[in-house]
């Protein structure tokens, strides 16, 4: 099965970010400087390194002697089991689609299992830094798990190919969606109703039989539509209005402005991840009393610096909102 869609890696290599630092005439990406102020305190690089390490073991050898008893309904919990103890916060199954997979890359396989881990909503608390080490970390995670997620289902006796972050080969939003992870937000992330938008995605494609999931539809789209949130906290301006949408595969989306949103998230030093912290879904479906409190300090200090104010993050907090807050 041959994938269909274009992909943006949105890295320092990506032709738009080349394209955007040309115009600015600058010799490096902001964000990926290895002199930037934050990487005294955080090695973005050699986090990413740690990911890329996974990669050789993605695929492997298949155990030939397949255990008695693999049906779908048998061997779907075992895997999902194993899934939640190596560490993912939740997992999904869903039929591979073309439109799971990038232009250039393809799979022999019929399914597809979705793994995610969740950042420590807490961490928005003590800065920009502090986000960007808790999502590089999360990335990380995501390959250990898929990795060996999917070593575990070979020995089982069946193919599996681990994706991440470091292979890169899956669409994350479509697989996510079909697996039933949760529904589209209009910030562009999928929303999952305990974890919000705050999770990173791996996968394992796989020939394993398992018991395909459905979308999980939970009313956020609804509530997209008359919350600006998002809209109003993020410092470019690159999410779109609710009445600004499309609609593929039958799916109701709203699509960021990649060059504008790159303003933020690739041409600055600080790490922005304000989309994803700012939406109520933090907490409004998991009824989570401490993602609750965290929610309402970090919303207290949005709206004293400013929605769309980009120099604000904890950093300069001080110079910002006074030091009494």
């Amino acid at each position: 099965m041959k994938g269909i869609v274009e992909f943006r890696r949105g890295g320092p290599d990506d032709p738009l970010v080349r394209e955007i630092m040309e115009e600015k005439g600058l010799k490096e990406v902001p964000f990926y400087r290895k002199d930037r102020p934050n990487a005294q305190g955080f090695d973005l690089h050699a986090c990413m390194q740690r990911w890329m390490a996974y990669v050789a073991d993605r695929d492997g050898p298949v155990n030939p002697k397949r255990p008695e008893g693999q049906d779908a309904e048998r061997i779907s919990p075992l895997i999902k089991a194993k899934g939640l103890e190596l560490g993912a916060g939740d997992i999904g199954f869903a039929a591979l689609t073309p439109s799971m997979i990038n232009l250039g890359s393809a799979f022999d396989l019929p399914t597809i299992i979705s793994v995610i881990v969740p950042e420590d909503y807490a961490k928005v608390l003590d800065g920009a830094l502090a986000v960007e080490r808790e999502a590089f970390e999360t990335y990380v995670e995501c390959a250990r798990v898929s990795t060996l997620l999917a070593a575990h289902i070979r020995g089982l006796g069946f193919q599996a190919i681990a994706d991440h972050n470091g292979t890169g080969d899956i669409q994350a939003i479509p697989a996510l969606y079909a697996s039933g992870m949760g529904e589209l937000g209009k910030h562009g992330s999928l929303v999952h109703p305990t974890f919000g938008a705050g999770f990173r995605p791996g996968f394992v494609t796989t020939d394993a039989p398992l018991e395909i999931g459905s979308a999980n539809i939970f009313g956020v789209q609804k509530t997209c539509e008359n919350c600006r949130l998002c809209e109003q906290n993020c410092p470019p301006g690159a999410i779109r209005s609710s009445q600004d949408f499309v609609v593929t595969d039958g799916v109701k989306r709203w699509p960021v402005h990649i060059p504008t949103c790159f303003e933020a998230s690739r041409f600055r030093e600080e790490y922005c991840h304000i989309c994803v912290d700012v939406c109520p879904y933090q907490h409004k479906r998991s009824d989570d009393p401490e993602r609750a409190k965290i929610y309402k300090s970090f919303m207290k200090k949005r709206k004293l610096a400013g929605y769309r104010t980009p120099s604000w993050f904890i950093e300069d907090e001080k110079s910002v909102l006074g030091s009494d807050r």
